[in-house]
C-alpha cells in the first residue's frame, strides 16, 4: 500500500511539474504496458525458455539417472539387507550415503545453474523490451510510459496500452 501511495504521489508530482515546465498537461502523452502479457505471449520469450530448457536438460537427465541409481541401492538394501553379511551391508550403506550426498550436490549445482541461466535470459529479454519501449516512446512522442502492475495502475484507457506494439516489435 505504501509503495502504491509513493507511486501515485510521484505521478502527481510529475503531472504538477509538467504544468510548470515546457511540457504542458495538454501535451502529456501517457503509455501503459503489461510486462506479464509480454512475457506470456512473446515468441521471443518462448524461444528463451526453450534455450533454458535445452541448456539444463543434460544436467537434469544426469540428476534423474543418479536418483534412479540411489533408489536401486536403497531397494537392494531393503530387499537383501537381512541376508547380506555385516561387512557387505556396511559397504552398501556407505555407498548409499555417499550417493545421497552426491545427488544433493548435483541438485544444488543444477538449481544454481538454472537460476543463473534464467536470470541471464530474463536480463537479455528485459533489455530488448526496454529498447523497444524507448523506440516506441520516441516514435509516438510518449512523455511517460508505465509498467501496469509496477506502477499500481488499477484502470487505464485501452488507447494508452502499448503492450501489443511491444509484442509486435519483439518478434
Amino acid at each position: 500500500m505504501i509503495k502504491r501511495t509513493i507511486v501515485v504521489f510521484f505521478f502527481l508530482c510529475c503531472v504538477i511539474g509538467f504544468n510548470y515546465s515546457p511540457v504542458s498537461a495538454q501535451n502529456l502523452k501517457l503509455g501503459v504496458f503489461d510486462i506479464q502479457k509480454v512475457m506470456r505471449e512473446s515468441k521471443t520469450v518462448a524461444g528463451y525458455r526453450q534455450t533454458l530448457l535445452k541448456s539444463i536438460e543434460p544436467k537434469r537427465k544426469a540428476l534423474q539417472d543418479k536418483d534412479e541409481f540411489v533408489k536401486a541401492i536403497d531397494g537392494k538394501l531393503k530387499k537383501d539387507g537381512n541376508t547380506l553379511s555385516p561387512a557387505d551391508r556396511k559397504i552398501l550403506e556407505e555407498k548409499l550415503a555417499n550417493e545421497i550426498k552426491e545427488i544433493r550436490r548435483m541438485k544444488e549445482d543444477f538449481d544454481a545453474e538454472t537460476v543463473k541461466t534464467d536470470r541471464e535470459l530474463s536480463q537479455k529479454v528485459l533489455l530488448e523490451i526496454d529498447a523497444i519501449i524507448k523506440k516506441i516512446a520516441e516514435q509516438d512522442n510518449y512523455t511517460i510510459i508505465f509498467e501496469k502492475t509496477a506502477a499500481g495502475i488499477v484502470r487505464h484507457n485501452s488507447t494508452v496500452d502499448i503492450t501489443n506494439k511491444i509484442l509486435d516489435q519483439l518478434k
